[in-house]
């Protein structure tokens, strides 16, 4: 009953046009940037081959490379990654996520770090999704 659960969801969550190889990669990469936002390595194997994955401190370093990036003109205060390491320390969890917002200079915060996420894992989709099936085989 859960393959059909499964098939299902994959079926109703697929955009138009897309081939239902395209959704489960889409499914899969969303999942993954779901395990990295909450500071969860993501990490597979596939059968004979080395482990593959990305780690929550290369996701933490990509966000670090697009604030940045951001910095540079974007019109973010420049005291911005001071406030939020202060507020951090202060525990003022209110000023922190005022800080990373404005660091992260998007109209949806959120959305910025799942698709900085995806960007890591898309390429290794595939092979996550053949490791998945390999041990389902099992």
């Amino acid at each position: 009953m859960g393959a059909l659960r499964a098939s299902q969801f994959e079926y109703d969550n697929r955009l138009p046009g897309e081939h239902p190889d395209d959704a489960a990669e889409r499914i899969w990469t969303d999942n993954a940037a779901d395990d990295l936002i909450e500071g969860r390595d993501v990490k597979f194997q596939r059968r004979l081959r080395n482990p593959q994955g990305v780690t929550f401190e290369q996701f933490a370093v990509a966000v670090d490379e697009f604030v940045m990036g951001k910095l540079d003109g974007s019109g973010i205060s420049p005291s911005v990654l001071g406030r939020l390491v202060l507020a951090a320390e202060r525990r003022d969890s209110s000023e922190a996520r005022s800080a990373a917002v404005e660091a992260l200079a998007s109209p949806d915060p959120d959305e910025a770090l799942r698709e900085i996420a995806r960007q890591l894992l898309r390429p290794l989709a595939q092979d996550g999704l053949i490791a998945q099936a390999e041990d389902a085989a099992l």
